[in-house]
This record gives C-alpha cells, structure tokens and sequence, in this order.
C-alpha cells in the first residue's frame, strides 16, 4: 500500500516520482480534511525521489496555509529540494530527521506501527480499555445534560436502523460488543454510550481509527443531546467515516 493513514499521520512509501505524485494527489486532500488542529506526512519510507515529487507536494502543503499546522518528515534525497523554497513562511512545516508516530490528540506520542487496518487483534489494549472505562470528568460542561428519559437511541444514517441504548450500549467490530460491525476499520470494542445520572454519555474506548462526536475527536467522555452526530473511523479507506449515527432521547 503506498500510502496509509493513522489518525493525524499520512504516511506515504512510494517509489519514483510518479508513484509519489500519485499518492499525494489521492491522499493529501484527505488528510487535510480530517478534523484534528496538527496534522504530520511521512515521506521517510519514499525512494527515488527527485524535484517532480517537491513539486507534487509543495502546492498542496502551501493550500493548508492558515488552516492547519502541517509537519513533514522527508527522505534526505528531498532535502535540498525544501531548501530556501520558503515554503516554511506559508505554512508552520518542520523538516525533521524523527518522527515518532501518529497519536491521538491529547495524548503523548509512542513507538507503534502507522497502519490504516489492524493487521494482528490489540487483545492487552483493548483488555486494558475494557478494565479501565473511565466516568465524565468533574469539570466537565453540563450544560448539555438533558434529563433523564427512559431510552436513549442510535439511528444508522446508511439504513435508518434504531439501536437502543438503555443503560449502556457497545459498539464495536466483535462480540460481546452489540450492535457488531464487520467493517476493519472499526475495533473490537470502539465505542460506548451509557446512562450517568440524569442523561447518556458518549465514550471512545481507545479505538485504533477514533470516534467523532459533532465533528471532534473523543479524547474523554462527553454528555450527549438530542441530534448530535457520531461518525466511527475516519480513515483514507472511510473519509467519510466507517458508520454515522444520529443520536436521539426519543429510544
């Protein structure tokens, strides 16, 4: 695969000229259209580079000017090629020798492999994540709480199915998780919704690909109101998002 993406990391391997300019017009727009505030591209793994491949790339890194900041890691063939381009006075571009890999926001970054799919099953994180399920914050904003119903309801935005979620609902690629999705985008456990105090609340269940909440990132649990959206795993393969969902108090 010549280019994979990893939460806010585009990773692109390609090999010539051609085969970069390729990747990078397919999947540069993606990435920049991903909600997350910093975004990096790996070029490292790339071979055979030359000025056609600058070229390919350093428009559309320019086009993120005042709307993202862009960090780009590049093979030493392509060095030069940056050099007094002045492309770091458009955008905030690092050129940098290491890179550790992509993370989710908010958290700090760790050695692990930038896949778009799960090759091997993450069974001690996902164990960890099912062990460790966290409860909204004190501080968190309540102004969104709405009170108590009998029901709250997922509603698929592909087929209008209704899911309801009672106490708590999880959504994920396997069982025990119900409803079950077999979509390799979507972990085994990747999201929950569940009923604290007078309303439900959403929670990412540390997912490989994410869960957006109204266009944001999950990085904690956050309360949910009538119509808010929920996407699961937006990646190069799903830029759209794997599954959507409209959430509703009317279960």
């Amino acid at each position: 695969m010549t280019a994979t993406l990893r939460w806010n990391r585009l990773n692109i391997a390609a090999d010539g000229d051609a085969e970069f300019k390729a990747a990078v017009d397919e999947n540069l727009p993606r990435l920049l259209e991903l909600p997350f505030p910093e975004l990096e591209v790996d070029c490292v793994a790339c071979k055979n580079l030359t000025e056609p491949s600058f070229k390919a790339i350093g428009p559309g890194l320019a086009d993120a000017a005042g709307k993202k900041k862009l960090t780009v890691r590049i093979p030493k063939d392509m060095a030069n090629f940056f050099q007094g381009s002045g492309l770091a006075s458009l955008v905030n571009v690092a050129v940098i020798e290491h890179m550790t890999s992509a993370v989710r926001p908010g958290e700090e970054a760790a050695e692990t492999p930038d896949l778009d799919e799960l090759a091997a099953e993450e069974e001690e994180q996902e164990l960890e994540a099912a062990q460790n399920e966290t409860h909204p914050p004190s501080d968190i904003n309540s102004t969104k709480i709405q009170t108590r119903a009998a029901t709250g309801a997922l509603i698929d935005s592909e087929d209008g199915h209704r899911y309801v979620v009672g106490d708590e609902i999880v959504i994920g690629r396997e069982p025990p998780s119900e409803p079950v999705f077999a979509i390799p985008t979507i972990s085994k456990r990747h999201f929950r919704i569940y009923r604290q105090g007078p309303g439900f609340f959403i929670e990412d269940m540390r997912s490989t690909n994410g869960t957006y909440l109204n266009g944001n990132p999950l990085t904690q649990p956050q309360p949910l109101a009538e119509g808010d959206d929920v996407v699961v795993a937006i990646t190069l393969k799903h830029p759209e998002g794997a599954k959507r969902f409209k959430f509703t108090l009317k279960g």
